[in-house]
């Protein structure tokens, strides 16, 4: 069996352009759910090789997640031409191994509930000694803080002395991250909102993309399409097509001040971190992706700057709760920030309350023909036909506010499926409210 000693292995691995290395046996018992993953991956695996590479803390903190994007990117082929790199000299020697994968490419999984990433590479550098999980969940190097980006390398040969974790966090409870997560994932006493990240941060990431590609093949029109996706939204899963994966947020690991290097600033002066650092984030306009009824779709909405955009409305599906879930998903607060109005709608399984005021809506869903309880409002619209979706498609709006296809009280007798009661112009009023 081939062996090598720690201090030459790093050594090999710092010359090649790791920015630090640990080493750990695969057989160590806190990494027992990892073995058999590494023994599928190279059944004459002996140990893991930790490979840490940091990314410009900079670029990630900046405001344009297409700068931070860029750097996550160059870094990531950064560190697999060191692992490429570090297997081509080892096996000079007669030590052999495989690289894996960073992040993706994945193996889907074909058995369900089965992961599809090939190693869990923090766990990995925990043991390593590399760092700490923080708050935010990323690993916390005591030198380079959360910007890095981690890799492990499987190699036949034993390590004279391995590493152990450290006896510290780096963490030092600032709660940053809790305060700039736009959807709420990292919480401070509770556990981390694993699927309120994957929603959001990697929406054009597998089930992200998987929900684009379902909206193509049901929104049967270019205007529903345009109901739930707007142009930059598209043109953004184009550049995520053509370029690599974009991550929406991950301010969590911009705004961490831990590390070594990194900390410096933010003891020196933590009022300016948080206005240079965690504010611009925080304050960014932009779409937040978030499940309706979800801690991620209360925390989004208490942000003026966020745009919330909901994963499960579905453009071509006609129910009263979709139809709700419609108006706020293509609600723009810019558009509505002098209309005041109230519209009822009335629908064949649904009453749908309607109320924009201060730049917000508010949808409300009751029971068919239920209206006992029913506020005052502008307009009540009485809808008949069974595909009353298209209401949010965007139909134009003639003189007296009425969009085409909806009949005024006058023609209510021979209306083909809608018809409005009190102020024609309030649901013109309400459509005129929504991105289209």
């Amino acid at each position: 069996m081939p062996s090598i000693a720690a201090a030459e292995l790093r050594a090999l691995c710092l010359e090649l352009g790791a920015g630090d290395a640990g080493f750990v046996e695969v057989e160590r018992p806190g990494l027992a759910d990892e073995l058999p993953h590494a023994r599928r991956l190279f059944p004459d695996a002996r140990t893991y090789v930790a490979l840490v590479r940091t990314t410009n803390p900079d670029a990630v903190r900046s405001e344009s997640r297409a700068v931070a994007n860029i750097a996550w990117q160059a870094n990531h082929d950064s560190l697999d031409h060191v692992a490429a790199a570090l297997l081509e000299r080892l096996g000079e020697r007669g030590i052999r191994g495989v690289m894996t994968s960073i992040g993706f490419p994945m193996d889907p999984p074909h058995e369900p509930g089965a992961r599809p990433w090939e190693l869990a590479h923090k766990p990995i550098a925990v043991e390593a000694g590399l760092g700490h999980m923080g708050l935010n969940r990323n690993v916390i190097h005591p030198r380079f803080g959360n910007f890095v980006l981690l890799e492990t390398v499987l190699i036949d040969a034993t390590v004279d002395h391995p590493d152990h974790p450290l006896d510290y966090n780096p963490c030092n409870g600032c709660n940053l991250c809790v305060a700039a997560c736009p959807v709420g994932a990292v919480r401070k006493h509770d556990d981390f909102d694993f699927f309120a990240c994957l929603s959001h941060n990697y929406r054009e990431f597998l089930f992200g993309f998987e929900d684009w590609v379902h909206t193509i093949a049901d929104a049967g029109s270019q205007e529903a399409y345009r109901a739930k996706f707007t142009s930059d939204e598209t043109r953004s899963m184009w550049q995520s097509i053509s370029f690599g994966p974009n991550y929406k947020a991950a301010y969590c690991q911009a705004v961490c001040p831990a590390g070594d290097d990194i900390i410096g600033p933010y003891i020196a002066d933590r009022a300016a971190w948080r206005r240079n650092v965690a504010l611009p984030l925080i304050r960014k306009v932009e779409p937040v992706y978030v499940q309706s009824g979800t801690r991620a779709e209360e925390v989004a909405q208490r942000n003026p700057a966020k745009r919330v955009r909901y994963l499960d409305y579905r453009p071509s599906r006609s129910t009263a709760a979709n139809i709700a879930l419609g108006l706020r998903h293509q609600f723009d607060p810019a558009r509505a920030a002098t209309t005041t109005v109230t519209v009822r709608f009335s629908l064949p399984d649904g009453v749908v309350d309607v109320a924009i005021s201060d730049g917000r809506i508010q949808t409300t869903v009751a029971a068919a023909h239920d209206e006992t309880e029913a506020r005052p409002v502008d307009a009540v619209v009485r809808v008949g036909t069974a595909d009353y979706i298209g209401m949010l498609h965007g139909q134009a709006i003639d003189d007296a506010g009425v969009p085409d296809g909806f009949d005024h009280p006058e023609d209510a007798d021979t209306a083909p499926g809608f018809a409005i009661e009190g102020d024609p112009a309030a649901l013109g009023a309400v459509l005129a409210c929504l991105e289209t």
